[in-house]
């Protein structure tokens, strides 16, 4: 079988918000409309605009409710209130034209030293099982960062130290066996769906001990992780050279 690239965010999410035991772990993501929009700002206190198609974190917007009359939106670098009744008019003035949008509750992320942070999971299928192959925390550069992208400034870190280092009282070996067990369930289903051998699963970790599934990219990057951790850096490239020699 010949992995397949699917850039959408709601076509891969879609099967997990729609699975009994999954669907807990998924934040609500609708498509963006205004009145979506709307609804779910109502209903949660922060909220995430991505692009459909997108990566590296680039383009997201985060809304955050401050009170009934005033929200923060955060994009790139600024941080501005608005009153909430120009909010839906300035987040439209930052998104892309020609580029669908998703709209996904915000997670409240564990943090380490006051900067959140989530995870890499990486799963890859050189024969016929998913087998878990690199796992990395990413630490944001600044508390108020709105994303956790490396590429926009976030570090790579060692997942039990970043949860043993964490601000929040989490039970450390009870989220990381969550972790995994989600990451292979994410992994069975979506490969149960469409032909993947390789998939990258951005994985967060609430306040409370929670964990959510964020997104998943079925091209994951490796610029740089070699540095970082070379012995599960070789068991990536391990797979991935069994995956090529299967096609």
């Amino acid at each position: 079988m010949k992995h397949k690239f699917i850039s959408s965010k709601m076509k891969k999410g879609n099967y997990l918000i729609n699975d009994r035991v999954l669907s807990k772990h998924v934040p609500e993501t609708k498509w963006y409309y205004d009145s979506t929009f709307n609804n779910m700002l109502e209903r949660h206190s922060v909220l995430y605009i991505k692009p459909d198609k997108g990566s590296s974190g680039n383009g997201i917007i985060r809304v955050k409710k401050l009170n009934t009359s005033e929200s923060l939106i955060s994009f790139k670098a600024t941080n501005q209130k608005y009153n909430n009744t120009q909010v839906v008019t300035e987040v439209k003035k930052r998104m892309r034209g020609g580029k669908r949008y998703i709209v996904q509750q915000g997670v409240s992320l564990a943090t380490n030293r006051n900067k959140p942070f989530d995870f890499r999971y990486v799963l890859q299928k050189p024969s016929k099982k998913w087998v878990l192959t690199w796992k990395s925390a990413k630490v944001a550069p600044r508390s108020s960062s709105i994303v956790t992208n490396v590429a926009q400034g976030a570090r790579d870190a060692n997942v039990e130290k970043t949860l043993n280092g964490a601000d929040q009282a989490i039970n450390v070996p009870a989220v990381l066996k969550k972790l995994t067990s989600v990451s292979y369930k994410i992994a069975n289903k979506l490969g149960s769906r469409f032909p993947f051998r390789i998939i990258g699963l951005d994985l967060g970790v609430d306040k409370e001990g929670k964990v959510w599934f964020i997104e998943a990219n079925s091209k994951p990057s490796f610029s740089g992780l070699r540095k970082v951790d070379p012995v599960q850096y070789r068991r990536y490239l391990n797979a991935k050279r069994q995956i090529e020699a299967d096609r």
